[in-house]
């Protein structure tokens, strides 16, 4: 039986900040706050180099806060440039890791 995989690794997280709970904290507010106004902004994108800035920008904090799942789907966004269904999934892994973020606070 493998062990699920949590939609934020808050251990990953621990070692990006030294383990300070109250910088886990502001980057986890952060990137709540971030990724709402990039997912909005991925929704108006209407060129390759705006759709690959932002999926980028996602991909990154979110690997840097542990949530390799919305890592994951950034990063399949950043591969299918301007495809909108790709949103779905992306959106639908960042909405896992702000309600587990809400729901399991530092």
């Amino acid at each position: 039986m493998t062990a699920m995989l949590k939609p934020v690794d808050y251990a990953h997280l621990g070692v990006q900040a030294a383990g300070d709970k109250a910088v886990m904290r502001e980057v986890l507010a952060l990137f709540v706050t971030h990724g709402e106004q990039v997912l909005a902004e991925l929704e108006g994108a209407g060129d390759a180099k705006t759709w690959k800035m932002w999926t980028h920008t996602l991909k990154g904090s979110a690997r840097g806060v542990g949530a390799f799942a919305v890592a994951d789907a950034a990063a399949d966004a950043e591969r299918h440039s301007l495809d909108k269904s790709k949103l779905e999934p992306l959106r639908a892994a960042f909405t896992e890791a702000r309600a587990f973020i809400g729901s399991h606070p530092l």
